[in-house]
C-alpha cells in the first residue's frame, strides 16, 4: 500500500504524557460503552418482548423509559473518547471515516431517527397504544448504527485496506472478523439489558411491586442474557481465531500483560453462565441476580483493555518509528480532569434522583 494514503502524524506535541490519554481512552470509552450497550440491547428486548404474544407491556415500558435518558448520556459520553482517539490516532480513525462518510454521516440522521421513535414509542405506551412497529423500526436504526461503528473500527485499524476501500465503499465489509465482532458487540449488548431488567424487576418487587409482573419481566431478562452469554462465549472464540495470523501471533506473545485481561474477561463469562443457569426464581435470588449485573460490568470491562491492545497491535507495523512529541500544559490537563470527575458526579446524581423519585399524585412524569 502507498504510504502516502497515511496522513502525516501532527507536528503539534501532545498536552501530557502519551501514557495519560491512553488511560483516559480506556476509562472515558467504558463509560461510554455502558450507555451504549443499555441503549443497543434495550431497543432490542424490547422490539422482541413487542413481538411476543403476551406484549410483555411492563419490560416494553422499562427499556423505553431507560432509553430516554439513556440515549443522550451514550451521546454526551461518546465526546471524551473521540477527542482522545482524536489525540493518540486521529489520523487513522479520521481518514477511515472519510472513507465511509456517507455511511458516517447517516448514522447521526440514524441516531436522530432511533430519538425520536423511542419518544414516540413512550408517549404511545402512556395513551395505551401500540407500539410493536416503531420499536422494531427504533431497533434497525440502533442495528445500522451499531454496524457502522464496527466498520469504521475495523477500517482505521488496517491502512492496508484503505486503497480497497476508497474504490469501493462496500469493501469495508469483507473483513473476516467483521460478522463475529459484530455479534460480539450485539451480544454483549442483550446479556447487559437483560441483566437491567432482571435487577429493575427485583428492586421492584422488593419495595411492593406486582410480583407477577416484576417476575416475569425478571425471567425474560434472566433468559435473555443466558441465551446471549452463551452464544457470547462461541462467538469470542471465532473472532480471536478470525483475527489476522501475525495480529493474533503477537497478542499471544504479548505474556501477562495481554493474555491477563483476556483470561479474566473469558472466567468472568464463564462465571456469568454458571449464575445465570443457577437461577430458577430470580425474585427469591436476588444476590445472584445482582452477581449477573456485576459480571457483565466485569467481563465488559476487561474486554474492553482487550480491545485496546488488539488495536496497538493491529496498527504496530503503521506506526512503526513514529516519535511523538510531548509538550506537558498540565493547567488544562487538571481542569479537564476536574470537570470531568465533576459530570460523572452530577450524572450519578441525576440517575440516582431519577431512580428514586416519583411524581406526586396528579403530577406527570417527564
Amino acid at each position: 500500500m502507498p504510504t502516502s494514503l497515511i496522513p502525516a502524524l501532527d507536528p503539534a506535541p501532545l498536552p501530557g504524557p502519551p501514557w495519560l490519554f491512553q488511560v483516559l481512552w480506556v476509562l472515558t470509552f467504558f463509560i461510554h460503552i455502558v450507555f451504549v450497550n443499555t441503549v443497543l440491547g434495550g431497543t432490542l428486548l424490547a422490539a422482541l418482548a413487542g413481538l411476543m404474544r403476551d406484549g410483555r407491556r411492563e419490560t416494553r415500558t422499562l427499556f423505553v423509559e431507560v432509553n430516554s435518558w439513556a440515549i443522550s448520556l451514550a451521546i454526551t459520553f461518546a465526546i471524551a473518547p473521540l477527542l482522545f482517539i482524536q489525540v493518540v490516532l486521529g489520523r487513522f480513525f479520521y481518514t477511515a471515516t472519510i472513507l465511509v462518510a456517507w455511511a458516517w454521516l447517516g448514522m447521526l440522521v440514524l441516531l436522530m431517527v432511533g430519538y425520536y421513535l423511542n419518544y414516540l414509542a413512550k408517549y404511545r405506551l402512556r395513551a395505551g397504544k401500540g407500539v410493536g412497529a416503531v420499536l422494531v423500526v427504533e431497533a434497525a436504526c440502533f442495528l445500522a448504527i451499531a454496524g457502522i461503528q464496527v466498520t469504521v473500527n475495523l477500517l482505521h485499524m488496517q491502512p492496508g485496506r484503505w486503497g480497497l476501500v476508497a474504490d469501493n465503499a462496500w469493501a469495508a465489509l469483507s473483513d473476516r472478523t467483521f460478522a463475529p465482532r459484530y455479534l460480539h458487540f450485539l451480544l454483549a449488548a442483550v446479556a447487559m439489558a437483560g441483566a437491567l431488567a432482571a435487577w429493575v424487576a427485583v428492586r421492584r418487587a422488593a419495595k411492593g411491586g406486582d410480583a407477577a409482573a416484576c417476575r416475569g419481566m425478571a425471567r425474560f431478562g434472566i433468559r435473555a442474557a443466558l441465551m446471549a452469554t452463551l452464544f457470547q462465549l462461541v462467538d469470542g472464540f471465532w473472532l480471536l481465531l478470525a483475527l489476522p495470523e501475525e495480529v493474533l501471533r503477537a497478542f499471544m506473545r504479548g505474556g501477562a500483560v495481554t493474555m491477563a485481561p483476556l483470561g479474566i474477561g473469558i472466567m468472568a463469562g464463564v462465571f456469568l453462565l454458571v449464575v445465570l443457569a443457577g437461577i430458577s426464581d430470580p425474585l427469591a435470588q436476588p444476590a445472584r441476580v445482582r452477581h449477573v449485573a456485576e459480571l457483565v460490568v466485569g467481563a465488559m470491562m476487561f474486554m474492553i483493555v482487550t480491545r485496546h491492545q488488539l488495536r496497538d497491535f493491529y496498527l504496530a507495523s503503521s506506526r512503526a518509528g513514529e516519535h511523538v512529541a510531548v509538550a506537558p500544559q498540565m493547567g488544562p490537563l487538571a481542569l479537564f480532569l476536574g470537570v470531568f470527575v465533576l459530570c460523572i458526579g452530577l450524572m450519578v446524581w441525576a440517575l440516582v434522583r431519577a431512580a428514586k423519585d416519583r411524581p406526586a399524585p396528579g403530577e406527570g412524569a417527564a
